[in-house]
């Protein structure tokens, strides 16, 4: 813990000294909310009828989707967008050389980016609020907990393109095009039942699709938890199978680095 905590303090200090554009990043909320609670007031009359389900107002609807989109983004992109980024100043190899873990390492690296988009995300959900998002605040907890598996379900992705990153120097457009089928697919933007039939079925495949329908219905309808079971379920299934996936990719990552000296060549 000690590390991982030395580890955020130093990546806090680095990210201090950019002050205008921690400013900036954070207006950039209030200009993306702010046209989304326009452009869905004019859409509600269009899409209340297939999100009756979903909480009813497509503003809090699309609201949800955009705090959803930036927790796996964050969970998709913070350990190999570090690696690189350690990997570019040249002190990746030095890292994975020291006797901490390698687990401890990604913590300490993404502590910060976590903890940020996290804030942005709360930031997100009492903006929508004041605009007359209807969030059920008593469901808050509940809706974490799925962020939470949500987040669980997407990082062994970026377990896999950091593997990609350690034996490769590069994990290629994986991370767009997985972002852009969990977009697609997910309900980001329109419910799935939506979607054509033959794309359907597809959806059963994105994580996305199980969290964002369990996150509305806590957060917009306060449904209890047990109603969503099944979307919990099958969100703590994807994080154990892929999980073991990408634990099992980092460890053949290390081992090819090594027996090819790719380490060293950071």
């Amino acid at each position: 813990m000690r590390v991982i905590i030395a580890m955020l303090r130093a990546t806090w200090r680095a990210a201090a000294s950019y002050r205008l554009a921690t400013v900036f990043s954070l207006l950039g909320l209030a200009f993306t909310v702010v046209p989304l609670y326009f452009v869905a007031g004019a859409l509600q009359g269009t899409m209340a009828g297939s999100i009756q389900d979903e909480g009813g107002q497509y503003f809090a609807f699309i609201l949800a989707g955009l705090m959803a989109t930036t927790i796996i983004t964050e969970a998709v992109s913070t350990i190999p967008g570090n690696v690189g980024s350690a990997a570019a100043s040249g002190t990746l190899d030095s890292l994975f050389l020291t006797p901490t873990p390698a687990v401890v390492l990604f913590a300490g690296l993404s502590a910060y980016g976590f903890l940020w988009t996290l804030l942005r995300t709360a930031l997100l959900l009492i903006g929508g609020a004041a605009l007359g998002a209807p969030i059920v605040w008593t469901s808050v907890p509940q809706a974490l907990l799925v962020l939470a598996l949500l987040t669980l379900a997407y990082l062994p992705f970026g377990l896999l393109m950091t593997a990609s990153q350690i034996a490769f120097r590069t994990s290629g457009p994986f991370m767009s095009g997985l972002l852009l089928i969990s977009t697609l697919l997910g309900g980001v933007y329109y419910p799935v039942n939506v979607i054509p039939s033959w794309l359907r079925s597809l959806a059963g495949f994105v994580p996305l699709s199980y969290g964002l329908r369990a996150f509305r219905k806590l957060l917009l309808e306060g449904v209890p938890l047990a109603s969503v079971w099944s979307d919990l379920a099958m969100l703590s299934l994807f994080a154990v199978v892929l999980g073991a996936l990408g634990v099992a990719a980092i460890a053949m990552a290390f081992r090819y680095a090594r027996r090819t000296g790719g380490l060293s060549q950071y």
